[in-house]
C-alpha cells in the first residue's frame, strides 16, 4: 500500500517537475517583470527627479484617464489610424485570397510573393517608405513628376490629414498579406460540395458568395480582425521611424506615448500605469469583440 500512494505521488509531481525549468523562465521572464510593473505603477518613481519613489496608489491611473490630455489624444489618434487599417485589411485581404483561391496552377509560389511584405520587420518597412516619401530624393515624388502627375516636391507628412494618410498606407502594404494568409486558410476549409449544391439551385457567383462564403468565413475573419486590433494597438515602430509622432502630436499613437513618458520625460511610474492601460483597454477590446461575435452567432443559429 505504502508503495502504491509513493508511485501515486511520484505520477501526480512528475509533470510539474518536468514543467518546473519552463515555468521558471515564464515566472522570471513574463510574471516578474508584470508584477514589478504594476508595483511601479502605483509609486511616483521619476528618473529625472532621483531614486526616491513615493506610494500613491492609482494616483497615476486617473491621471492617465481624467487629466492627461496628451495621452487621451493618444487613443484618438489610435482609433483614426486602426478603423480605416483593418477595414481596408480586411477588404483586400478578402479580395486578394479570393482571387488565390480560383488559382490552380502555382499558386503556392504566387502567395509566397505576396506574403513577403509581412516577412519584412516594421522598422525596416518604415524606413524603406520614409525614403520613398522623401521630399527631394523619394522615388514617390520623382516618379509623379516625371510621369507629370505633380509639378512641384509634395511633403507627405507636412500636414497631419496627410501624415495619418501615409501611416495607414504603409501599414495596409505591410500587413494585408497576413489578413490574406488567414482568409485563404478558411476559404479552403470550406467543402467544395457546398458550391456545387448552391449551383445545382440555380445560385450565381455572388449569391455563392453571400450565402455559402461569407457566413462560413466570418469566424475566420473575426480572428483575423482581432488579431490585427490588438497589433495596430500596439502600433510603435512605423510611428517612430515615419513621423516621431507629429506634426504637431498628430500620429502620435498610445505606444509612442507611452515610450516619450518613459525614455524622454524618464517619469517610469506614470509610463507602467499607461502601459497597464493599454493592456486593459486591449483587454476590453478582445471581450467585447467576442461577445459581439458569439451574440451574432447565437442569433443566426
Amino acid at each position: 500500500m505504502r508503495g502504491s500512494a509513493l508511485a501515486l505521488k511520484r505520477k501526480q509531481w512528475e509533470p510539474l517537475a518536468f514543467a518546473s525549468p519552463s515555468l521558471f523562465l515564464i515566472t522570471l521572464i513574463i510574471v516578474f517583470p508584470l508584477g514589478y510593473s504594476f508595483y511601479l505603477s502605483l509609486l511616483n518613481f521619476d528618473l529625472a527627479v532621483g531614486p526616491d519613489a513615493e506610494f500613491v496608489g492609482l494616483r497615476n491611473y486617473t491621471e492617465a484617464l481624467l487629466r492627461d490630455e496628451r495621452f487621451l489624444g493618444s487613443i484618438w489618434n489610435t482609433a483614426v489610424i486602426i478603423v480605416p487599417s483593418l477595414a481596408l485589411e480586411l477588404l483586400l485581404g478578402l479580395l486578394i485570397a479570393l482571387l488565390l483561391s480560383r488559382v490552380i496552377h502555382g499558386r503556392p509560389i504566387v502567395t509566397a510573393l505576396l506574403a513577403i511584405p509581412a516577412m519584412v520587420s516594421p522598422v525596416m518597412a518604415a524606413m524603406a517608405w520614409r525614403m520613398m516619401f522623401g521630399v527631394k530624393f523619394g522615388a514617390i515624388n520623382n516618379l509623379g513628376r516625371q510621369l507629370g502627375i505633380i509639378d512641384v516636391y509634395f511633403d507627405w507628412f507636412a500636414t497631419p490629414f496627410l501624415s495619418i494618410v501615409a501611416v495607414v498606407l504603409v501599414e495596409i502594404w505591410h500587413n494585408t498579406p497576413f489578413m490574406m494568409l488567414v482568409l485563404l486558410a478558411g476559404l479552403q476549409s470550406i467543402p467544395q460540395e457546398l458550391y456545387q449544391a448552391a449551383k445545382a439551385d440555380g445560385a450565381n457567383a455572388w449569391q455563392s458568395f453571400w450565402f455559402v462564403t461569407l457566413p462560413l468565413l466570418k469566424f475566420t475573419m473575426a480572428v483575423g480582425v482581432m488579431i490585427r486590433m490588438i497589433d495596430l494597438t500596439k502600433i510603435f515602430g512605423l510611428i517612430f521611424i515615419l513621423t516621431f509622432g507629429g506634426p504637431g502630436g498628430s500620429t502620435e499613437t498610445v505606444a509612442f506615448n507611452t515610450y516619450l513618458v518613459g525614455f524622454k520625460d524618464f517619469r517610469m511610474s506614470y509610463a507602467a500605469a499607461l502601459s497597464y492601460v493599454i493592456v486593459l483597454g486591449v483587454l476590453a477590446l478582445t471581450l467585447v469583440f467576442m461577445w459581439i461575435s458569439r451574440h451574432r452567432e447565437a442569433r443566426a443559429a
